[in-house]
């Protein structure tokens, strides 16, 4: 597994990546660059030509004297890939959405780190960490394909999806000079030049479902061959291979053979010397390449020979033999011939990997921005991100939205992480926002630290990660204006050294804005006119919101001034918004209503806060009966429309649960129909040839009366019967049956729906029968008068043809009873009636449907059935059978 370090910030939502000390895939050798070069293990100096230490140049990626990117573009200056060209141009032709201030107000580089978290490359989270939204709809439109691409490549072979790490690998790239790389650096180009060449094969592969990508790598030029070079001269650890050159295996071999001669030599020289007393060494030693044997100081002249060395202590020489001085030089000789064979070769590599870099870095390019995309991506599948719409007209719509450093606040997201901070905390209350193209501005009120700050900064963050080329987290339906700039002032900026006060410096940003704004401007105000007088604040600011709103801007402000929610609601281009408030909890609810103003609930608060409780009744005298009574009325305001909100909600779930139920009977009533027709035909086919068997039978038996000279009118009273069986007496349908007689407000059964009914209408054979609150079109004969109604004379002997009979002498019941509007013991007493009676007939399902509402009648239902052991379990029904507004009891039947 690759080493791992943690990416702040982002520990929520993504695994941590790799860094980028480690060599790529398949190199075979683990080395960080930066801090000097593999340990050398063979014998012999290390295999390079290059300066060590410190004249080699680091390649630290901060140092501002890399190769200039211009290095890997044609001579006419263009990519060699056409996609990374494309992507450059548009991003140094697109302007900025966003300046240093507002992208630091909107905490821009936390979201990015949140998505730099799930690149694999440093270099690439590097990028995204550094990207700057641009207002370009070619360069966003670009984006968004290369996603959706990626998404299908993702979600097919996410495993399979080649991204080599390119750091180390493009820090070699980027040296100045001629290339000089050694041995083990080499064996990391030639990893990577296989990685994308397994990349680029890929991605061709693929080129039908990812028609960008795959043009991309058809426009990369193959790196096998370089790879191949490499490979054949240089062993998985950087060493130079005898396949190298036949001159180097040649002066190899030389090599050991003269090192065999003189080891030889030597040894005899010391096994003579070790007999004579002069040394008591077990082993020939090594000094500066040259075999030597220890000697005492004071025999060192007992053997003839050059001294090479002597110990620390000066009571041992190192004496190199006489006789083998000469086999000894021709040795070094021989590998001063290798160095130099080997130097040649490693210039020859260097040559050839210079040749390929131009398409090494293009190569490593492409793999950073599949990276960048890939990240995004795999981001947006751990908050739960949907494409954003931008709409050319101004339409702004939030649908559940979520702001992505408020879920890594809370825990929200994938991962251990973010399960591990999901425990014991709220959950981010989603976003719910929409204005229409003529409603240029939207002032929020309400509580302190009731969610008006977040709101403003979840617009503004969403408009980034949309011109990003990113998701957002939110569902399918959000709309964003389509803008090209977004201006912001959220929090406290005052000043000493600029000698600056809050509301002095918030003026200067309003100032600013004035200037600045134009039609496709989004402006961000938090406490729009705060830090003064309220009615010259509230003056400021609504004069500063017009003309903000005549400029063409679209405006988002915050303000607990109540004048200034008075003008906002006369105002035809600007609407009021209130950030939800408990006034029984006295807690803020965090969710936003558009079209009514909210209250600060400032006394609310502060008795929250532990303020005393005198202190707060003098506040509440001091602020004057009138205001108490404005906020009091704007309170109630705010509670009877969300009485009403939720029941219209609560009406609206109702309606799908009966949508849902009629659709599930009109299914059923076509499909029993159906059988319903299937099984005449069979019956009738079988009838049919039932007959035409019976004719044949009785046609040979009046060949065989004539032939025995039998009466005529024998003959013809057999024809008689043969005509009798014509194709009514096959039609189950026509056969004996007399339909029952029914008249309207009749209450039947229908036996095949299992349902009891009213008859509303009766004509020609067809029947309009009312049954839980549903009305069916039915055939006369598929129902039956209940049990003391009327005589309809429909009772049938059961060994009649095609007859029928009810034999069930029990009451029909219902598969689901309706108890909303009912309270808790009456419910009861109803549901307890239908379990009594279900069991008997082997019904095991029965659905309550109990409604939403408050809850209560669903948690007294659920209790009871939980307690009841006629019952084997209770549970909320499917999406598309009512949800949790229906329980589906299921029955103990024996």
């Amino acid at each position: 597994m690759p080493s791992t370090a943690p990416t702040p910030g982002a520990a929520s939502f993504a695994t941590r990546r790799p860094t980028s000390t480690r060599a790529p895939a398949g190199c075979g050798v683990r080395r960080t660059i930066r801090s000097g070069r593999a340990p050398w293990t063979g014998s012999g100096p290390r295999p390079t030509m290059w300066p060590t230490g410190p004249a080699r140049r680091s390649a630290n990626p901060s140092n501002g004297s890399k190769r200039p990117p211009t290095s890997c573009r044609t001579p006419d200056g263009r990519m060699m890939i056409p996609l990374l060209d494309q992507l450059v141009r548009l991003e140094e032709n697109a302007a900025p959405v966003v300046g240093k201030r507002t992208s630091a107000l909107l905490e821009w580089d936390a979201v990015t780190a949140q998505v730099a978290a799930f690149c694999r490359n440093d270099r690439a989270a590097e990028r995204i960490a550094n990207r700057v939204p641009k207002s370009s709809p070619p360069l966003r439109s670009l984006r968004n394909e290369l996603a959706d691409q990626m998404r299908v490549l993702d979600d097919r072979d996410a495993a399979d999806l080649p991204l080599c790490l390119v750091g180390s690998v493009a820090e070699l790239l980027e040296r100045p000079g001629p290339m000089r790389l050694d041995g083990p650096d080499l064996i990391c180009v030639a990893a990577a030049a296989e990685d994308l060449d397994v990349l680029r094969d890929f991605l061709t592969a693929h080129r039908s479902e990812a028609p960008v990508w795959g043009d991309a790598a058809v426009a990369m030029t193959s790196l096998g061959q370089v790879a191949g070079a490499l490979r054949r001269a240089l062993d998985p650890d950087g060493r130079i291979a005898d396949s190298a050159s036949s001159r180097l295996a040649a002066l190899r071999r030389q090599v050991d053979s003269r090192e065999r001669e003189v080891r030889r030599e030597v040894g005899a020289a010391m096994e003579k010397a070790r007999r004579a007393g002069w040394t008591t060494a077990e082993e020939v030693t090594l000094r500066g390449d040259r075999f030597c044997i220890p000697l005492r100081s004071g025999d060192s002249r007992r053997l003839p020979g050059i001294v090479h060395d002597r110990s620390t202590t000066g009571a041992t020489l190192f004496v190199e033999p006489a006789g083998v001085v000469s086999r000894a030089n021709a040795l070094v000789e021989t590998r001063l011939e290798i160095s130099a064979e080997e130097a040649r070769i490693l210039l020859e590599l260097n040559r050839a990997v210079e040749t390929a870099a131009p398409a090494l870095r293009c190569g490593l390019q492409l793999v950073l921005l599949a990276d960048e995309v890939r990240a995004g991506l795999r981001w947006s599948r751990a908050v739960g991100g949907r494409r954003a719409r931008l709409d050319a007209a101004g339409r702004l719509r939030i649908s559940g939205g979520r702001h992505p450093l408020l879920m890594e606040a809370l825990g929200e997201g994938q991962g251990d992480a973010a399960a591990t901070l999901r425990a014991g905390r709220k959950r981010v209350v989603p976003l719910d926002l929409e204005l229409d193209p003529r409603q240029r501005a939207l002032v929020i009120s309400g509580p302190n630290a009731g969610g008006k700050s977040v709101a403003l900064k979840t617009v503004g963050v969403f408009c980034l990660l949309t011109w990003s080329g990113w998701d957002v987290p939110a569902r399918d339906d959000t709309i964003l204006p389509e803008m090209d700039r977004v201006l912001a002032d959220l929090g406290d900026e005052q000043s000493i050294r600029q000698g600056l006060s809050s509301f002095s410096s918030h003026l200067k940003h309003l100032a600013r804005f004035l200037e600045d704004a134009g039609d496709h401007t989004l402006v961000l105000c938090d406490e729009i006119g705060s830090g003064t007088d309220p009615q010259e604040g509230t003056a400021l600011a609504m004069g500063v919101l017009e003309k903000l709103v005549d400029r063409g801007a679209r405006v988002l402000a915050s303000t607990h001034f109540g004048l200034l929610k008075a003008a906002v609601h006369d105002h035809p281009q600007m609407v009021n918004a209130a950030m939800d408030y408990d006034e029984q909890d006295l807690q803020p609810l965090f969710s936003l209503r558009v079209g009514d103003p909210g209250t600060s609930h400032a006394f609310d608060i502060a008795a929250r806060m532990g303020l005393p409780a005198d202190l707060l009744v003098q506040a509440r005298a001091r602020a004057g009966t009138e205001r108490v009574q404005v906020e009091k009325l704007l309170a109630d305001l705010d509670r009877r429309a969300r009485d009403l909100i939720r029941t219209q909600h609560d009406l609206e779930q109702e309606r799908a649960v009966h949508a849902s139920r009629n659709r599930e009977l009109e299914k059923r009533l076509a499909d029993i129909e159906k059988e319903r027709r299937e099984i005449l035909k069979a019956t009738r086919k079988d009838a049919e040839e039932l007959a035409r068997q019976g004719r044949r039978a009785i046609e040979q038996a009046v060949r065989d009366i004539r032939s025995s000279g039998a009466d005529k009118s024998v003959v013809r009273t057999a024809r008689d019967r043969i005509a009798g069986l014509g194709p009514e007496a096959a039609d189950p349908e026509g056969a004996g049956a007399r339909p029952p007689r029914l008249v309207v407000g009749q209450r039947v059964r229908i036996p095949h729906l299992n349902l009891i009914g009213t008859v509303m209408e009766v004509r020609s054979g067809k029947v309009v029968a009312l049954a839980e609150n549903l009305r069916l079109n039915l055939d006369v004969a598929s129902v039956m008068p209940l049990e003391g109604e009327q005589d309809t004379g429909a009772t049938r002997d059961p060994g009649a043809a095609g007859g029928w009979a009810w034999h069930d002498e029990s009451p029909a019941v219902a598969p689901e009873i309706d108890l909303r509007g009912q309270r808790g013991e009456e419910a009861w007493e109803l549901l307890d009636r239908l379990i009594d009676r279900a069991i008997p007939t082997g019904m095991e399902i029965v659905n309550v449907i109990h409604g939403f509402g408050t809850g209560r009648l669903r948690d007294f239902i659920y209790e009871r059935l939980q307690r009841d052991a006629r019952v084997a379990s209770v549970s909320e029904a499917g999406p598309g059978q009512g949800g949790g507004g229906v329980a589906v009891v299921r029955l103990k039947i024996r």
